[in-house]
């Protein structure tokens, strides 16, 4: 019995000093890490990082990457909408950071025109007159500049190089006199820009404040056909007509009651003007 009792007594003494001795002599482990490579926007715009490592970083902001590659130059390459750059970085096993400051050159549009109106390219939005908006530029092109006033489609144009470039939209619908001296009644308009194939335009719709509109269907209700009886003139804004306005060159065409048709080809609009129609131009 006292052999057992002593037995058991020092299993129990072993037993605290192994558990002493594991807890006296935690090991502690260490994980050494890459340099870290810090990528600052400044370029003004929100940018996507295709290499080292996929990335989108807002204006201002940062972000924080480990290449693989802890020595020697590293591409930096990303986009600004759809123009590519790249800047370059070297690393010597040491945290780094590089500023992307590139950028494609700004397109700022001005509305000069008197009128509020609606960018269709190279964002839709409104623009009231006097105001402006800056736009990414595609560079060593020619960017055009969409806009509708009224019903009336503009296009301008600005040649972008390397540089900021700013446009005063300044094209607005004109408004054309018409006077009719063909002999009858006219009922009828059309409108194309000189050389295309399709004319716009319609029947003679007045409004209720006596301005026309011209449209290939009847009156509403709150409207009345119109028309320009002979030796009579009217005024038409062309931002009540559906025209492309790509250059300053129509051909008109009035249409009679009887059906008979009068044109004039060429007709240079950059201002307001006078047309006279007579038997003539049929």
């Amino acid at each position: 019995m006292k052999k057992i009792t002593a037995f058991f007594i020092l299993v129990i003494l072993l037993s605290f000093v192994s558990c002493d001795t594991v807890t006296h002599y935690t090991m502690k482990v260490s994980v050494d890490k890459n340099p870290t490579l810090i990528i600052e926007n400044r370029t003004g715009y929100q940018v996507v990082v295709t290499a080292p490592v996929p990335s989108n970083i807002s204006v201002g902001a940062t972000a924080q990457i480990q290449p693989a590659e802890t020595r020697g130059v590293i591409n930096v390459s990303y986009l600004i909408g759809r123009v590519p750059f790249t800047e370059q970085v070297t690393m010597n096993n040491a945290d780094v950071t590089v500023t992307l400051t590139k950028r494609p050159p700004t397109l700022t549009v001005v509305n000069r025109t008197g009128y509020t109106l609606d960018l269709i390219t190279p964002e839709r939005l409104s623009m009231d007159q006097g105001g402006s908006n800056n736009f990414l530029a595609t560079p060593n092109q020619i960017n055009n500049i969409t806009y509708r006033i009224g019903r009336m489609q503009i296009t301008e144009q600005a040649t972008v190089a390397n540089q900021d470039v700013t446009v005063n939209l300044t094209k607005r619908p004109a408004t054309i006199t018409i006077v009719n001296n063909v002999g009858s009644t006219i009922n009828m308009i059309w409108m194309r820009p000189s050389g295309t194939q399709v004319f716009s335009g319609g029947n003679i719709i007045e409004r209720k404040d006596g301005t026309l509109l011209l449209r290939d269907t009847t009156a509403a209700a709150d409207e009345m056909s119109g028309s320009i009886i002979n030796r009579d003139s009217r005024k038409l804004w062309l931002g009540d007509v559906d025209v492309n306005l790509t250059g300053n060159t129509f051909d008109i065409r009035l249409t009679d009651v009887q059906r008979n048709e009068y044109i004039k080809r060429n007709v240079q609009v950059t201002s307001d003007i006078t047309l006279t129609f007579t038997a003539a131009d049929r």
